[in-house]
């Protein structure tokens, strides 16, 4: 399945369900980027010689479910607004400092 099929599966999904309110996806966002942050924070999300656990996936692959329901339900094509935001950042100009990039003026 290609990305964009993926993109097309997910918000098909999200509508079937009936999966409508954006204010209530938006909250469901942030719940499962909490459950992301709890593996965070218990030093389950890989690194250096260590894989990412079940849950930290799980918790990814939500995240980004929620994300293209929610971009489906505001109008917005999620394959779009990533390409757009890759656009953007492809040639933002900066500096990791502490291992996050902080971009020039």
């Amino acid at each position: 399945m290609t990305l964009e099929e993926l993109f097309k599966a997910v918000g098909d999904w999200g509508e079937a369900k009936g999966i409508d309110n954006p204010v209530m996806q938006y909250a469901k966002i942030n719940e499962e980027v909490g459950e992301l942050a709890h593996e965070l924070t218990r030093g389950n999300c890989g690194g250096e010689n260590t894989l990412p656990s079940a849950e930290t996936i799980d918790a990814i692959g939500d995240i980004l479910v929620t994300v293209i329901i929610f971009a489906k339900i505001i109008g917005i094509d999620p394959a779009y607004a990533l390409a757009e935001a890759y656009d953007t950042i492809s040639g933002r100009t900066g500096k990791t400092i502490n291992g996050s990039f902080v971009k020039d003026n």
